[in-house]
């Protein structure tokens, strides 16, 4: 009878696990398509409640090179619009990118901050990171004659390789200590402020999962957190600061 029941509950765990990743998969597909409101939108909402699961499958699509322009945007203002409604949800990522898609999530997931909010191929944008992060395109305080030559699409390619890159290297050295409650953590005691308003605008709002996230964790850990930073010098995340404190309700 032991063994019967030992056989049954390990069936029910894997057929468990099965439908999750297929979960998973399907969501993964709706949020490569085409629709923003009606398939991309509604599928990042709720992979970011998978957490940890999913970064290493997002790690690996953001070396694709696929373009899927948007349709289905209603008045969306990103990047790479074609039409203006002069009012809209403002999303500064280039979604018509894949690579870009996963990126917008990825650092919405982890509050990090890993480049891929861009004006979309606005060359100065462009340059301004390489100079940052990848020496080896610059020459002598130019963009050396390769870089010069390719397309935008090219360059744009090329970006979201090496942004893979950094995101790789981070994943690596963060992967076995990451959780989504410490990447908050993280998120408010560093001085970026595309960090600190992600992570401010996830603790007013609270729209997607944060595994051991409570009250008590507020109240004793992060709120203290969110406290120090009313000193910061960036205006948009003081007024952050300000909201949070004052209209804070945990059961909303």
């Amino acid at each position: 009878m032991r063994n019967i029941v030992i056989f049954i509950s390990l069936l029910f765990f894997s057929n468990y696990c099965l439908g999750q990743k297929q979960k998973i998969d399907s969501l993964f597909i709706q949020f490569q398509q085409a629709n923003f409101y009606g398939s991309i939108y509604p599928a990042k909402k709720r992979l970011e409640n998978y957490q940890k699961e999913i970064i290493p499958k997002l790690i690996k699509l953001l070396d694709s090179e696929e373009f899927v322009k948007l349709n289905g945007t209603a008045d969306l203002i990103y990047p790479g619009m074609t039409t203006f409604y002069g009012h809209g949800h403002f999303v500064p990522y280039n979604m018509d990118w894949i690579a870009v898609r996963v990126g917008w999530l990825l650092e919405d997931l982890t509050f990090e901050n890993f480049g891929y909010k861009t004006s979309g191929n606005d060359n100065d944008s462009m340059i301004k990171l390489l100079k940052e992060n990848y020496p080896e395109y610059i020459e002598s305080g130019t963009i050396n004659l390769e870089w010069k030559n390719k397309t935008p699409n090219q360059k744009q390619i090329e970006l979201n390789k090496l942004l893979a890159k950094k995101v790789k290297k981070w994943w690596k050295e963060n992967k076995n200590k990451w959780t989504r409650l410490n990447a908050i953590k993280s998120a408010l005691t560093s001085n970026d402020e595309e960090r600190l308003s992600k992570a401010l605008q996830y603790l007013r709002f609270k729209k997607s999962e944060c595994d051991n996230y409570n009250e008590t964790i507020y109240i004793k850990e992060i709120k203290p957190l969110v406290e120090n930073l009313q000193s910061t010098s960036y205006p948009d995340v003081l007024t952050d600061v300000q909201l949070l404190l004052e209209t804070y309700d945990w059961k909303q």
